[in-house]
């Protein structure tokens, strides 16, 4: 098996990146809230399972439709971030990371052929 192309790589490696920072980010809501059961972690622990999915995907078979498959699970993962009117500062950090780890999938989705 060869490697797959840099952006196929990159996207791997971002999906596995939101993974780790959404489990490493669960854990610390699940040890501070005392009710931690919302819908908000329901849509977290989700998304862990769908960038390990997809990041394998990535990585394995190279296609632009993976690369959108997880672009998709990346917007999924701001679902959890609410209404704008329950913004807190770890809201803005959310979106911070999870538009940097956007970037290498959108290149894929954009360069990777179909």
């Amino acid at each position: 098996m060869s490697a797959p192309p840099k952006p196929a790589l990159y996207a791997a490696i971002a999906m596995l990146v939101l993974a780790g920072l959404t489990s490493i980010g669960i854990a610390a809501y699940f040890a501070k809230t005392p009710d931690p059961w919302t819908w908000r972690s329901l849509v977290a622990l989700a998304t862990i399972p769908f960038s390990l999915v997809c990041a394998g995907l990535l990585y394995r078979w190279p296609t632009r439709e993976n690369a959108g498959a997880a672009l998709l699970v990346v917007g999924f993962s701001l679902v959890r971030i609410g209404l704008p009117d329950e913004w807190t500062t770890a809201t803005y950090v959310i979106m911070a990371i999870t538009a940097l780890v956007a970037v290498p999938v959108a290149w894929a989705a954009r360069t990777l052929p179909p």
